[in-house]
């Protein structure tokens, strides 16, 4: 119920459509919908208390007067988001706004695990990152990786390879292995974490 709401607030899109688009299987019960949206926000109202998605709209919409969008990004000489790639729009919209220009601006992300779109999480956000200023913002692929075996990291390389829209990188680590990933399929999530158990077992 959340997630609906989260993305009907992060959207320009009407309830009726987000759940069209989003959550089929929610559709018939937009009336108890609309009707529980409206109580939760009364209900917040009347404890004068804000959730998470109120701060980040509030925070969006105080940055829409220029006065206190520089006021706030005169406060900051250096700002670091990390997971940029798990940002909505409105996350991003309060970034840019913060330091239009990009200075002191660093974002740290891996466009290929972007795993928050069920909270409106855009990965174009990241894609997009870089031409966003004037000049480019600069890009550093951090490809070493220390935790995994290079068979377990050849995979992942290929599966990263299938993305229409990515940072080209190749990941690499010192840590051999004669041990290669194997693909296991299974019915759902229940049977996954059966098949997890049963290996550890």
């Amino acid at each position: 119920c959340m997630a609906i709401l989260s993305r009907t607030l992060n959207s320009a899109w009407p309830l009726p459509e987000v759940l069209a688009a989003h959550y089929p299987w929610c559709a018939e019960w937009q009336t108890d919908l609309d009707r529980l949206f409206s109580a939760y926000a009364q209900a917040k109202q009347a404890q004068r208390v804000l959730d998470y998605d109120d701060l980040l709209l509030y925070w969006h919409l105080a940055l829409q007067e220029a006065p206190v969008a520089r006021a706030m990004g005169a406060r900051f000489d250096q700002v670091l988001v990390d997971e940029f790639q798990d940002t909505n729009r409105l996350q991003a919209g309060i970034l840019h706004a913060l330091k239009p220009d990009g200075q002191g601006v660093t974002v740290v992300g891996d466009d290929a695990q972007s795993i928050y779109a069920f909270r409106s999480a855009e990965v174009g956000n990241m894609m997009g990152f870089p031409q966003r200023f004037t000049p480019a913002a600069s890009v550093l692929t951090l490809q070493r990786n220390y935790r995994s075996t290079q068979p377990l990291l050849a995979a992942a390389n290929a599966v990263i390879a299938q993305a229409s829209q990515r940072f080209a990188k190749t990941l690499w680590s010192d840590k051999a292995s004669l041990h290669k990933p194997q693909l296991v399929l299974v019915h759902d999530e229940a049977d996954q974490a059966r098949w997890v158990a049963d290996e550890v077992l």
